[in-house]
């Protein structure tokens, strides 16, 4: 089993994102885009949780962002409403190298702190639809 943690002062994430709005392109997917644009007052919040499960799944990886694009750790929510973890690039590459099969990943945030776990564990992919 891998752990990685992460937690991002939101009000940085919201700066950067001011200064800089197309950044959101090169850091996020449209998919990520799209459900933060959503939050309306809490956007800035579900930003730096996005970002926080990228920092996350580096560190459970052991690599950090060596090499890595800020989209090879990615969002999508699914069938059930949860949040799931997608690897490409660099941080897939690695993962397969560590027979990592499945993955977990939790974010919150509140109006100055956002943060994320992610598990990685060898063994089947996890089913929402299982009990």
């Amino acid at each position: 089993m891998r752990i990685g943690i992460d937690i991002t002062d939101v009000g940085r994430i919201k700066k950067m994102l001011e200064k800089y709005p197309m950044m959101r392109h090169r850091i996020f997917t449209d998919e990520e885009i799209r459900h933060c644009e959503k939050r309306g007052h809490s956007k800035a919040e579900s930003y730096a949780a996005l970002w926080s499960v990228r920092e996350a799944a580096g560190k459970a990886l052991g690599i950090g962002f060596g090499g890595a694009s800020w989209k090879d750790a990615s969002v999508h929510y699914g069938d059930c409403g949860e949040p799931d973890l997608i690897l490409s690039g660099v941080f897939k590459n690695k993962a397969e190298s560590l027979g990592i099969k499945s993955m977990a990943v939790s974010l919150t945030h509140e109006r100055s702190a956002a943060a994320a776990v992610v598990i990685m564990t060898e063994g089947e992919k996890n089913d929402c639809h299982n009990s």
